[in-house]
């Protein structure tokens, strides 16, 4: 959860001693700040995934229907697979942009790239998961339930889909001119 309110400061007197960094600087070191926790909100999108999708992999093993596995039928493990697909390219996206900010990189491209797939990902990933879950999906035991309400915040915190949208096509020079 996360404590969002609007602050507003009228007439405040800040002394030299106190100032952080360089005067009118506050809003360019807030967008510096902001791929740090893009980074951070991807890192911690990977390992849910990964623990949702293995516990799905345990529950379709385990559950039958129709005399086997839900696990067996083929459109199922191909989907999973798929969801392990794209959550090992996420995971990749990540390391190299963690790489890059290690060695002073901007990354403000890859960050952003990052955080809007693990967003989407994070979103489709929860909702296909909790169709093998059936009805129990929905309780809130089951992990995939809890992260399908909890992880939406990763696609609004440190700038939303749209804005992410826009900042790689800056990158990208496809906006208009």
């Amino acid at each position: 959860a996360s404590d969002t309110v609007e602050m507003a400061f009228e007439d405040v007197r800040v002394p030299k001693t106190h100032i952080i960094g360089e005067e009118g600087k506050g809003f360019q070191y807030q967008m510096m700040q902001f791929q740090e926790e893009r980074m951070c909100g991807t890192a911690m999108s990977l390992q849910p995934l990964q623990r949702m999708i293995e516990q799905t992999i345990e529950y379709t093993r385990n559950r039958k229907a129709f005399g086997q596995s839900i696990l067996d039928n083929q459109v199922v493990h191909f989907k999973l697979a798929e969801m392990q697909t794209e959550l090992e390219a996420l995971r990749s996206l990540h390391y190299r942009c963690i790489g890059m900010y290690v060695n002073g990189k901007d990354v403000t491209p890859l960050a952003s790239m990052a955080k809007l797939k693990a967003g989407r990902l994070t979103r489709v990933l929860t909702d296909a998961l909790l169709q093998y879950w059936g009805g129990m999906g929905y309780t809130s035991e089951v992990e995939a339930s809890r992260q399908y309400r909890d992880q939406s915040l990763l696609s609004i915190g440190a700038g939303a889909d749209e804005v992410m949208l826009s900042i790689i096509c800056k990158w990208m020079s496809t906006l208009p001119r």
